[in-house]
Parts: C-alpha cells; sequence; structure tokens
C-alpha cells in the first residue's frame, strides 16, 4: 500500500509519454504514403491501434504499460530508418508479420468465446519487443527476444491448444 500512488504516478506518467508520442507517429502516418510504403504503413497503423485505443491505459497490463513509451519510439526510429533502408525494413516486416497474423488470428478467436489466455498476452507483448529488436535496436529489449524463440514459443502455445 505504501507504494501505491508511487506506482500509479509511474504509470500515469508513462501513458502521458505514450500519448505524446502516440500522437507523434500517428501524425506521421496520417497522409497518404508512397505506393513501396504501403504495407509498411498499413502494418504500422495496425500495430499503433493494437498499442493505444480508448481505454487502453484501463486493460494494458502494467508492466506493458510502463514499455509502451518504448514501443512506440521503436515506431519512430521505424519510420526513420525505412526512408533510409526500406528493403531492410520490408524484410524485418516479413520476418514478424507471420508471427503477428497467427496471433491476432487466435486473439481472436479466444476473445469471441469470451475468455483470456495469459500466455497468449505475453505472447502478445513478446512480439513488440521483437518488433524493437528488429525495427529500433538502439532502444533495447526488456527481455531477450529472438524470431527463433518466439516461433519456438508460438509452436508451444500452439501444441498446447
Amino acid at each position: 500500500r505504501r507504494h501505491l500512488v508511487e506506482a500509479a504516478n509511474r504509470l500515469a506518467a508513462a501513458a502521458g509519454r505514450s500519448l505524446e508520442t502516440y500522437h507523434a507517429v500517428a501524425g506521421r502516418l496520417a497522409g497518404e504514403p508512397r505506393p513501396a510504403d504501403a504495407a509498411a504503413w498499413a502494418d504500422l497503423r495496425e500495430q499503433l491501434g493494437f498499442l493505444v485505443y480508448r481505454g487502453f491505459a484501463a486493460v494494458t497490463p502494467a508492466e506493458s504499460l510502463r514499455h509502451l513509451p518504448r514501443y512506440l519510439a521503436a515506431m519512430e526510429r521505424r519510420l526513420e530508418k525505412r526512408a533510409l533502408n526500406p528493403a531492410r525494413d520490408d524484410q524485418s516486416m516479413a520476418e514478424i508479420r507471420p508471427l503477428w497474423e497467427a496471433w491476432r488470428r487466435r486473439a481472436e478467436a479466444v476473445a469471441a468465446e469470451g475468455l483470456r489466455d495469459p500466455e497468449l498476452s505475453a505472447f502478445r507483448w513478446a512480439l513488440e519487443e521483437l518488433r524493437v529488436s528488429l525495427f529500433a535496436q538502439e532502444l533495447k529489449t526488456a527481455q531477450p527476444v529472438s524470431l527463433k524463440r518466439l516461433r519456438g514459443r508460438w509452436a508451444e502455445l500452439e501444441s498446447a491448444h
């Protein structure tokens, strides 16, 4: 109880920083992309919608909310880096996309049944760490993460269900 106010203030600050960066990223993605950037913009817009939405601060796990400013900063870095090397961005996006889509399909099915799956939720946030690793390594990940690890973790999740 002694640390409740301090923890609440940290989370509120993270949510505030997240909203500032959200607006910067959303502003950059607001226009129409060049045809070569369309897929990347769609990916970024989808990611942004899964990170910040009405009520996100109330339902995002506290640990993930704490890292949200870094995830959004990684999106900013991705936009900067994409301008310099779109082929590398496309390659990284192609690597993570199958895991993201598999997670999204499964998460939608679980939600449609009115269930919650903590392992699926943990995997979702590991995907955000992987995005940091792939698109903005200089921001560092909060946990060791790689495509190989997440592919293995996904195979375990699939075999458990």
